[in-house]
């Protein structure tokens, strides 16, 4: 059995981690600058944001589950790198669009698409790379650690997008996103890994790996029954975020640079989520922390709905709100990714959570087209209280799967059925 160094002496996962870190920087600045390119400066309506917002995600829909497949098949350090050099080149075209005098919304939706491609498979090989640099009792410390770092970013990077589109204009503001993609291509690159070549499949076929990754997803006693309720929980969460700038740049009537402010302010609950995560589910347990957080978070939104109509509190209503829900939805993710990641086998890894990522991302394109059109006929309020409404019914239908119960993670096949599990009292 492999011996694996602390997460703090461990070089292998610090690289992974810093170049981690610079992607996900990259993330926030482009999809703040992205949705006030679309808002701002195309002029698109609320239909042609939520595409926007769609195209990006789509690929986790159209290619998730075969990425899965294929990455299972590749070395998912050199994947990583390619996918982040098709992101630098992807986001390096808007400006030059913009300069030219070419810029429009569908080249923003196709540029958002190649961006989405890329990401699917440098997730997928991401998460399945996780297990091969540390051990599985740091799984958990892991993703705290990512995750911390994208609360981190969450910060950051819309208070750098908002002063880079204040100082020069907004579409070059597209190149800082292009270019941390490129540092995170050279970190990564330089990961101290030994990846032996993967097995070649014994069935021969794509499809039929597909569907190994599914029928495990099923099959397993936990993770088959909290699959369906955060796919749904990712839809209907999808269309508050994707109206959260809409209500600021519209509604509120702040400016792109403000909103950045706005948006890192509210990150800061995501940071402390993060850092706590190790102490909320010792007290609270695996299962109730996953849905005791995901419900609370996504309650905390209707601060967002509030906002317009608290006057002189408006803005503290709508950070209030974005704090809340950083805080809880930081515990929710680290909480349910790490579960995932502990019961799955290796070699299974990438198409397991390519399953997920199917699921969980697929259905965010889902969610913002119907978030943008429902807000051009029902208006912009309305319409984020009802994906507010809806994405609490994600939360029951949580608490009624075996995992609510959970109170710690097993490890892989430690357990035959879910009433041997060491559940919550």
């Amino acid at each position: 059995m492999a011996a694996y160094p602390q997460l703090s002496h461990n070089a292998a996962f610090r690289r992974l981690w810093w170049g981690q870190t610079a992607g996900f920087l990259g993330f926030q600045v482009a999809t703040l600058v992205t949705s006030t390119t679309a808002i701002s400066v195309l002029q698109a309506s609320n239909a042609e944001i939520g595409v926007v917002n769609a195209a990006q995600l789509a690929a986790f829909l159209f290619l998730g589950l075969p990425a899965g497949a294929w990455v299972d098949r590749w070395r998912k350090k050199p994947t990583m790198v390619v996918a982040n050099v098709a992101r630098t080149l992807a986001l390096a075209w808007i400006p030059v669009a913009w300069l030219v005098g070419v810029l429009d919304v569908l080249q923003l939706i196709i540029v958002s698409a190649l961006v989405g491609v890329s990401s699917v498979f440098f997730d997928v090989a991401s998460q399945s790379l996780i297990p091969r640099l540390v051990a599985v009792d740091q799984i958990s410390a892991a993703n705290g650690r990512l995750e911390a770092s994208f609360q981190v970013t969450r910060i950051a990077g819309p208070g750098i997008a908002g002063w880079l589109m204040g100082l020069v204009s907004i579409p070059l503001s597209f190149l800082a996103a292009s270019l941390t993609y490129a540092l995170s291509a050279i970190t990564i690159a330089r990961i101290p890994v030994e990846e032996p070549p993967s097995e070649r499949p014994t069935d021969g076929g794509l499809f039929s790996q597909i569907r190994e990754g599914i029928a495990f997803v099923r099959s397993e006693p936990l993770l088959g029954p909290l699959f369906l309720s955060i796919a749904w929980a990712s839809l209907t969460t999808q269309g508050v975020f994707v109206l959260t700038p809409v209500i600021a740049l519209r509604i509120l009537g702040v400016s792109p640079s403000a909103l950045g402010t706005l948006l890192a302010i509210g990150a800061l609950g995501g940071i402390a989520g993060a850092f706590l995560h190790s102490r909320v589910v010792t007290r609270l347990g695996v299962g109730r922390t996953i849905v005791w957080c995901y419900t609370i978070g996504s309650a905390a939104a209707i601060g967002l709905a509030i906002a317009p109509y608290a006057g002189d509190y408006a803005l503290a209503v709508f950070i209030v709100a974005n704090v809340v829900m950083a805080f809880f939805s930081t515990l929710y993710n680290i909480t349910q990714m790490s579960l995932r990641q502990s019961l799955c086998p290796r070699p299974l890894l990438g198409r397991v959570n390519a399953t997920f990522r199917f699921a969980v991302w697929g259905a965010m394109p889902v969610g913002a087209l119907l978030a943008g059109w429902a807000a051009d006929y029902l208006g912009i309020v309305p319409t984020t209280v009802l994906f507010i409404a809806l994405s609490l019914t994600a939360g029951v239908a949580m608490a009624l799967t075996p995992a609510a119960r959970l109170r710690t993670v097993p490890l892989p096949h430690q357990v035959e059925s879910a009433q041997e599990l060491e559940c919550a009292p």
